[in-house]
């Protein structure tokens, strides 16, 4: 009798045992499903900030050759020696490369944020610009200064102005589609070294044949030979160096021109001077001479003179010009470091 009274007490107790559990399995559960959403949208949020910093370090990558560019431009030019640069300001470039290569070198986290790359590149592609823009003010003083040239060298031959009027213009081309610039400078450098050259000899014939019409004697011609004298006295010269152990000198277009006007100057004047000034260079020497009929017989006596074999086997020059008038035989011999 009392078990029968008993099992409805128990049916009710267990059925509200159940009634109780039910909404616990549904917290749970909706704790599981929030948990594993927040799981969710935390890997989505990685993999976009991965993706985003993937970005900007390829971005950071493809900045390098643009700076590259610069850099390389800057410091050619900088270093070149060029007469035509003799008068304009290269400090700037300087400037422009250290600070392009400065920060194209600031080191970067490989932990950094997607938001720290983006604040990179935007200082970096800033930099680069700016440093684009100063090599076009460069190239264009560059040009001004090359058409300044040409117009103050009416005597040259058509072909040396012609060469040089088509330097100037590959040098505009390349600035207004951004490509590098150092060669097409190196053109236009020697476009204008090849005016000048071609300008003094004009200027130098006809100096003589005033001369001779005044009776002052024959007109003053250079050596037809003039490309093999400067080979053989540069290899005389560093033959000489290499017995010094000394490193070899360059031929450059510059000291060339200059030496071979101060050549002709001598004996148009007949005056045997050296020059005020080698230009376009920090250290800088001369060597004339007069009367030697050969490379190897001028080479020997400037290697017997005390002052002459000094600048020879100068440690601080890196290069040799040579200028040569055959009637007469005068030399001039010009280096630049």
């Amino acid at each position: 009798m009392n078990r029968l009274r008993l099992r409805p007490i128990a049916v009710l107790i267990i059925g509200a045992l159940v009634l109780l559990a039910i909404p616990t399995s549904f917290v749970v559960a909706g704790k599981v499903a929030a948990a594993e959403q927040a799981r969710t949208e935390a890997a989505a949020a990685d993999a976009l900030e991965q993706k985003f910093v993937d970005y900007y370090r390829g971005a950071l990558e493809r900045l390098q050759p643009f700076a590259t560019q610069i850099v390389h431009d800057a410091m050619s030019w900088s270093r070149s020696g060029s007469a035509l640069l003799s008068e304009i300001d290269v400090s700037s470039l300087q400037s422009t490369a250290s600070a392009v290569s400065s920060v194209m070198h600031a080191s970067l986290s490989p932990d950094a944020t997607s938001a720290e790359l983006e604040a990179a590149f935007d200082t970096r592609w800033a930099v680069i610009q700016g440093g684009r823009e100063r090599m076009d003010g460069f190239a264009a003083t560059v040009i001004e200064a090359a058409n300044a040239r040409l117009a103050a060298a009416p005597l040259a031959d058509s072909a040396s102005r012609q060469a040089l009027t088509e330097a100037i213009a590959a040098i505009e081309a390349a600035v207004a589609n951004r490509e590098a610039i150092a060669l097409l400078l190196t053109g236009v450098t020697s476009g204008v070294e090849a005016v000048s050259a071609s300008q003094a000899a004009a200027e130098a014939a006809a100096a003589a044949a005033a001369a001779a019409r005044r009776g002052g004697g024959p007109a003053v011609t250079c050596g037809s030979n003039i490309a093999t004298y400067v080979g053989e006295v540069l290899s005389l010269v560093n033959q000489e160096r290499a017995n010094e152990g000394l490193a070899p000198l360059s031929s450059n277009n510059s000291l060339n021109a200059q030496a071979q006007a101060h050549a002709t100057c001598m004996a148009v004047n007949n005056t045997f001077a050296h020059s005020s000034r080698v230009r376009g260079f920090g250290n800088w020497g001369e060597n004339i001479a007069k009367g030697y009929p050969s490379a190897s017989s001028v080479v020997s006596a400037w290697m017997g003179s005390p002052g002459h074999r000094a600048n020879i086997l100068n440690p601080n020059f890196s290069y040799m010009g040579l200028g040569y008038v055959a009637d007469g035989n005068w030399w001039c011999q010009n280096f630049g470091g």
